[in-house]
């Protein structure tokens, strides 16, 4: 029996994995039942490897963050609310709809903001799993916005209530295929869409999360009469189809730009500038080019992973923290090389072979605190070196336009 006083935030994540597949899978059948293609092979890959990683590096950030608003809150807010009061939640939820549009906004009004946001809006199709295109690097920042809510009174249980509605909330409106109507005050997938649409009307609008009520407020609404009438008139920004690599190439882009500035003052302008947004020097790898054997070998790793990542993200309170690491760098891992294989890189077949007999190394030093994970772990990366050696050379294609 799970003790539910146990569960914390990422454990709740953990349970609602098998939910928001199955969301997935709801709108996977109906866009092939209306023909339309929405979703790209690869580019899912990518956008689900993005969100477990965020995951994975939660296991350790989210303490941090929860004892800091602790602190915030219990020796800095002026005035906390009260232990029972009713409009606890309502209030939290609004008041964290409205730092997520001033924490959004400035993700796409600074260059050094949108090094790390950016991340979000490389994807070719707009679907729920572009939800979970996650930041790994949007903590530090977040938290200058995010702190709020501690400062004004709001305790961890409350706010952080407030936080997984709104997330949950805009988690679903990536999807073009499961609209829903706003009743005049919420977001919905045809605006949020039109926000993350390559048409150059929508570029600095629509930053609300759940809430359309601050863009109306400071005009930044847009609101498009139907997802049919966007243009792809900006070009796509994706880079990579590695959910891992992609972390840290916008940070790289921008580290790149300021050693090329000639002074401390001109370094500082740029970081605080608008972005400039460009496309990548190549385009992505086709989903065309990535023949079926791999397409399954990727598809089985990656599913392992998951179910390991769901292991590590649950009930985990007695579990050693060498255990954690271990278990946690055999899935970051493990989600880096599959990138590899899903873009073509040229020694990504060897990589996926070192990385997965590192992982049988580490599943038999698991054996000795659990002997069930440890051989599970081990078996599994050795039946995957047999079947990588199964994978042909990479044929690159021109890439389709979506």
């Amino acid at each position: 029996m799970f003790d539910l006083s146990k569960m914390d935030t990422l454990s709740w994540y953990a349970i609602g994995v098998p939910a928001y597949v199955l969301y997935i899978g709801l709108e996977l059948f109906i866009a092939r039942r209306r023909a339309r293609r929405v979703f790209g092979f690869a580019e899912t890959i990518s956008n689900l490897t993005a969100g477990l990683g965020t995951l994975v590096i939660g296991l350790f950030v989210g303490p941090w963050v929860v004892r800091s608003w602790q602190l915030v809150h219990d020796h800095v807010a002026p005035f906390p609310w009260p232990e029972h009061a009713w409009w606890k939640l309502p209030v939290a939820i609004v008041l964290a709809d409205f730092c997520y549009y001033v924490y959004h906004r400035a993700g796409h009004r600074f260059a050094l903001f949108w090094s790390i946001h950016g991340i979000h809006h490389q994807h070719e199709h707009l679907n729920s799993t572009v939800g979970f295109r996650l930041e790994w690097l949007a903590d530090p920042y977040a938290a200058l916005f995010f702190g709020v809510m501690p400062l004004l009174g709001a305790d961890t249980t409350t706010g952080f209530a407030a936080l997984a509605i709104v997330s949950v909330y805009a988690l679903t409106a990536h999807s073009t295929i499961l609209p829903r109507r706003s009743f005049g005050i919420f977001v919905t997938p045809a605006i949020h869409g039109s926000h993350h649409s390559r048409d150059a009307r929508y570029a600095e609008k629509n930053f609300g999360a759940m809430l359309g009520i601050w863009d109306r407020l400071f005009g930044t609404w847009r609101e498009p009469t139907s997802l049919d009438d966007l243009r792809a008139d900006v070009p796509s920004i994706a880079r990579t189809h590695d959910g891992v690599r992609t972390q840290w190439g916008l940070v790289a882009e921008l580290g790149r730009t300021l050693a090329r500035a000639g002074t401390w003052r001109e370094r500082v302008r740029i970081l605080f500038a608008p972005p400039v947004v460009v496309g990548p020097k190549a385009p992505l790898r086709d989903d065309a080019s990535i023949d079926r054997p791999t397409r399954v070998y990727v598809v089985v790793q990656f599913v392992a992973l998951v179910a390991l990542g769901i292991w590590l993200l649950s009930m985990r309170a007695p579990r050693p923290l060498a255990v954690q690491l271990a278990c946690a760098a055999c899935v970051i891992g493990g989600l880096y090389t599959l990138g590899g294989l899903l873009d073509g890189r040229p020694h990504a077949r060897l990589l996926e072979r070192w990385r997965l007999a590192l992982t049988s190394i580490s599943g038999a030093a698991l054996t000795a605190w659990s002997p069930p994970l440890g051989i599970a772990i081990a078996v599994a990366a050795i039946a995957g070196i047999a079947f990588s050696f199964s994978l042909s050379q990479p044929k690159l294609l021109p890439s389709r336009s979506p």
